[in-house]
């Protein structure tokens, strides 16, 4: 029998239902239908899996017996700003720039296409098909490209790290966001699971079309353009766009500037401009990898197979703090049943990140062990001042890859089995690997700061006390370097109308910006930009701000 709670309005009613793991759709309908007192319409709010009891995994369920979908009102909304910003010819006069097309950027000119808006949208890297070829290429041949690997080019770098769309951000327009994923292709159950995936294969596919329709609406796409400075034109207000492909700057009133954290010469012309930033803590790690049976064996129990065929293959969450030392070690970008990538960005260094398609099917799982660096750390390791985040990043990606790379190259990814790092012990061999980039033996241990490599191993095994044989299975490898987690800047903006105090007109956005911390969060932050700028033309719905008010608070970001 199911379990259930329920609180009742006057028109709707919110049920909370547990059942076993083997149900069916009809039995839910029959436990809302007995709850209600009559077979009723209903929408899911949230499915999840309870695995806390490996001898009774259950599902929960969030429903309502209000079927209304919320990003239609969004859309309604939508609808009523455009009519009166159409009326005030804003759309006719202004002309946005958005620089970047990961999923701030897609978003953010989505939401001005919507009001009637035609941006233009310029993309460092190639198109989506060309960017695939590239990295195929490189994977295959240790060449890589500049601007299209696995941090730039269509998509951005969402497009290879599993398509996550998981988020601890309450907004309303995360509705809108994964109903657009919907109608480009993406599963219906994206809209309730309690960790919605696309998986790099579907999104790239999600994203390619969506980009197809912005350009197909009228956004003036354009690839393989780098923004090389912005500056405010003196005698109309308007910002100097200057790209290296362009003889004279582009004209634009304003650019909202989507880059995501690893485009490293945007946040040099901007310290350079003057734009007003600040530094920021960030994390650094590597990337563990066990067989995906042992993490599913962890997580449901030794004879899961048997219990409970067909279950998707198993997460985890882990997270350890030490409040007398300021550190945290936690797991960052989980890829169940996924594969470690080489994420270098250029061949002065080797960064590594995880993936994981759609199905979830491959034989290993991974994801990023990470310590959090504070300002402190920097300071002491002779990283001070704003830029030495970035330096300190630098550092050690050139660390790692001279460890295993000749000159010139960043093809081979550096790694260790886990029992050896613990032990502070070389590894002679390596165990067959989910990597798609060659690998080689390193000692990643000595290759770390010592305070990292000593939080690392205390958090592996604090882990491993929650995941037993966590921390010492034989086959429990570390890749590295794990250093893109998230922005070592914030480029400041006001609270209010998100924009930079020190250039008018220039909106900071998403993950480079130091305001999101994933896809989702950082698409919901593409449209709040949006919105705040075509707020300086008309006074936004109310109706609808009312609802917009529990969005992403203004300098929070998601870890």
């Amino acid at each position: 029998m199911a379990k259930d709670s329920a609180s009742c309005g006057s028109e709707t009613m919110n049920i909370e239902l547990t059942f076993p793991y083997l149900h069916t759709p009809e039995e839910v309908a029959a436990a809302v239908a007995q709850r209600c007192g009559a077979a009723v319409p209903f929408r899911i709010l949230k499915r999840s899996i309870d695995a806390r009891q490996h001898r009774s995994i259950r599902v929960q369920y969030s429903i309502s017996t209000d079927c209304s979908d919320p990003a239609e009102e969004i859309h309604a909304a939508v609808r009523r700003q455009a009519a009166r910003l159409l009326a005030t010819g804003a759309t006719q006069r202004f002309r946005p720039v958005v620089v970047g097309s990961g999923p701030g950027g897609i978003f953010c000119a989505d939401w001005l296409l919507l009001h009637g808006f035609r941006p233009m949208l310029l993309e460092q890297g190639p198109e989506m098909r060309r960017r695939v070829r590239d990295m195929a290429h490189f994977m295959k041949h240790g060449e890589l490209h500049p601007y299209s690997n696995i941090c730039f080019g269509a998509g951005g770098a969402g497009t290879y790290s599993d398509g996550k769309l998981i988020t601890r951000i309450r907004s309303p327009y995360i509705s809108f966001i994964m109903r657009r994923f919907v109608e480009f292709g993406a599963p219906e159950d994206i809209r309730y699971v309690y960790n919605p995936h696309l998986g790099s294969n579907k999104i790239r596919q999600c994203i390619t079309r969506l980009l197809d329709d912005l350009a197909q609406r009228g956004v003036r796409l354009r690839y393989e353009t780098r923004v090389t400075g912005l500056s405010l034109h003196g005698s109309s207000g308007t910002i100097d766009v200057r790209t290296d492909v362009d003889a004279d700057p582009l004209e634009a009133h304003a650019v909202f500037l989507a880059t995501g954290h690893s485009a490293r010469d945007v946040y040099r012309f901007l310290r350079e401009g003057d734009v007003t930033m600040e530094a920021k803590d960030f994390a650094i790690g590597v990337r563990v990898e066990h067989p995906a049976e042992s993490i599913c064996a962890m997580q449901y129990g030794a004879s899961y197979k048997q219990h409970y065929p067909g279950i998707e293959t198993a997460q985890y969450k882990l997270a350890r703090t030490w409040k007398d030392e300021d550190r945290a070690v936690y797991s960052f970008c989980m890829c169940p049943g996924g594969y470690v990538l080489n994420a270098s960005s250029s061949t002065d260094g080797v960064v590594t990140n995880g993936m994981s398609n759609y199905l979830k099917s491959g034989r290993f799982s991974n994801a990023a062990i990470v310590v959090n660096v504070s300002a402190r750390d920097l300071e002491r390791e002779g990283y001070g001042g704003l830029d030495g985040g970035v330096r300190f990043q630098a550092d050690l990606e050139s660390a790692f890859r001279a460890s295993v790379n000749p000159a010139g190259s960043c093809a081979t990814i550096p790694g260790q089995r886990l029992k050896d790092f613990l032990e502070g012990r070389e590894s002679g061999t390596l165990s067959p690997s989910s990597c798609v980039n060659p690998v080689a033996p390193a000692a990643i241990h000595r290759l770390l700061p010592e305070y990292i490599r000593a939080s690392l191993v205390r958090g592996f095994e604090a882990f491993d006390r929650k995941m037993t044989g966590f921390a010492r299975h034989a086959e429990a490898q570390i890749f590295g370097v794990e250093s893109r987690t998230s922005s070592p800047y914030r480029i400041s903006r006001d609270g209010v109308t998100l924009r930079s105090p020190s250039l008018e007109g220039l909106y900071p956005v998403g993950e480079g910006a130091g305001y999101a911390g994933g896809i989702t969060s950082a698409a919901v932050d593409g449209i709040r930009a949006a919105q705040a700028w075509i707020a300086s033309f008309i006074e936004p719905d109310e109706r609808f701000q009312q609802k917009s008010r529990s969005a992403l608070d203004p300098g929070a970001e998601e870890a």
